[in-house]
């Protein structure tokens, strides 16, 4: 069965907060980009060591301010409304909680960064832990078709940088830092963390 440990478990939990006090009615792979700052375990630690812009506050205020939509519309000649003034401040947990149900932007970034994490570990270039760490979150907010990916992207953030921050992070010291495959073989273990991913229950 597939185990999480603490710092997924911490992660998600920040996950629910950000999506409600955000006003989200489901999660996004940006939620989840900030519930990994707000958890702050020490791969987060390692990213933002390496990247000090990358903080909860300033990603919480692009996704305020739709910052990833901004240069679409500028190309149709229109432009965003300022924030809103009466969002919830940061931090805050309001009004109904998100149902457990990730959007398909999240649900199919996760599947394809576990398809290559599950590959890295079958051939020994990542370790392989018997419970899953955030570490597979960063990897999914990270891949090509999230949001978080975007959001990075309008805040002037490599998310390729960051991705090679979060492997470098997983792997023991002194071992190589795998290269992030394109694509991933897809067997019967992968399948099985799709569904498992798909169904996976956020913390009330």
């Amino acid at each position: 069965m597939l185990m999480y440990d603490d710092s997924f478990v911490a992660a998600m939990t920040a996950t629910t907060d950000e999506a409600t006090a955000l006003g989200a009615r489901i999660y996004g792979s940006e939620h989840v980009l900030l519930g990994l700052l707000v958890a702050h375990d020490h791969v987060t630690q390692h990213v933002v060591d390496m990247f000090p812009g990358l903080t909860a506050p300033a990603v919480r205020e692009a996704v305020r301010a739709a910052l990833d939509d901004a240069p679409h519309l500028a190309r149709l000649g229109l432009t965003l409304p300022a924030a809103s003034a009466t969002a919830p401040s940061d931090g805050a947990a309001r009004g109904t909680r998100p149902r457990a149900k990730h959007t398909p932007e999240l649900q199919s970034a996760l599947n394809q960064a576990t398809a290559k994490w599950a590959h890295l570990r079958r051939i020994g270039a990542l370790p392989k832990e018997r419970k899953v760490s955030s570490a597979v979150l960063w990897l999914g907010v990270l891949e090509p078709s999230a949001r978080g990916r975007r959001l990075l992207h309008a805040m002037e953030i490599d998310p390729d940088g960051v991705r090679a921050g979060v492997l470098s992070a997983i792997v023991p010291t002194g071992d190589a830092v795998p290269t992030w495959p394109t694509e991933a073989p897809v067997g019967p273990a992968t399948r099985f963390t799709h569904w498992v991913f798909g169904h996976l229950n956020l913390p009330r």
